[in-house]
């Protein structure tokens, strides 16, 4: 018996049509990339699934773990979209440190032990034996770490630094600011702008010489004290008060 070509054409639709129902019952084809973590014999999803492309949003969604307390806990800027914030955005915001001789990279693994101990979900790392301080901090305020807990992590941090002054929320501006004034000296060649960066206000330079900021503030504090008829000694000494 002679098969006609449309027969064969249906056969080969139907051959194809089938396979791929039977693949997706299967769940062995999908056309869309699967992002969502596996779950663990428990019916959790597995921290070790967690990664970089996974959002704020999408990790309190998992995981139960606070948007709000990942961007409190690292030091993030409060205006921070969980929607659209990656874990892998994080090691474009931090530096990267250096932890016994090794350079270690804030990014998704740190946020999986952050999660694990937050969540007290059991989890083992192979490369974050260290949290940042403030991340540490957080975790203790929120008495979410047991006594033995506690004493580890508060033994291994280091201090997070920020790549850009954009990333900074305000607080950690201002303390920078604050740290950076203790250490600054006014010397003969500081320009009236270097003194208003070390965090002079200008209220406090009208109080100091009894004059306002200058327009020119590239010119040197000595010259302006001359200019004015002071004793650039003594108006230094009520700088550094």
């Amino acid at each position: 018996m002679k098969i006609k070509s449309i027969h064969i054409l249906l056969a080969i639709i139907i051959i194809i049509g089938g396979g791929i129902f039977l693949a997706s019952e299967l769940d062995l084809y999908n056309t869309t990339k699967v992002k969502s973590p596996r779950k663990t014999v428990e019916g959790l999803y597995d921290i070790i699934d967690m990664r970089g492309s996974h959002t704020l949003e999408e990790i309190e969604k998992y995981y139960q773990l606070p948007a709000s307390s990942v961007i409190e806990a690292f030091g993030l800027r409060p205006d921070t979209i969980p929607e659209f914030f990656q874990l892998k955005d994080m090691k474009e915001i931090f530096k990267p440190v250096e932890l016994e001789g090794e350079e270690y990279i804030v990014e998704t693994d740190t946020v999986k032990v952050f999660n694990s101990l937050y969540m007290k979900i059991p989890h083992v790392s192979d490369e974050t034996f260290y949290l940042p301080e403030k991340t540490v901090n957080y975790l203790v305020e929120n008495d979410k770490l047991t006594e033995e807990e506690r004493e580890y992590w508060q033994g291994h941090t280091f201090k997070l630094e920020y790549l850009d002054t954009k990333y900074l929320t305000a607080s950690e501006f201002t303390k920078i600011v604050a740290e950076e004034a203790e250490g600054f000296e006014v010397k003969g060649n500081t320009t009236i702008q270097e003194l208003l960066d070390s965090g002079i206000t200008e209220e406090k330079f009208e109080e100091v010489t009894g004059f306002k900021v200058p327009d020119k503030k590239s010119v040197s504090l000595r010259d302006f004290t001359i200019e004015k008829g002071f004793e650039f000694g003594e108006i230094k000494e009520k700088f550094a008060e």
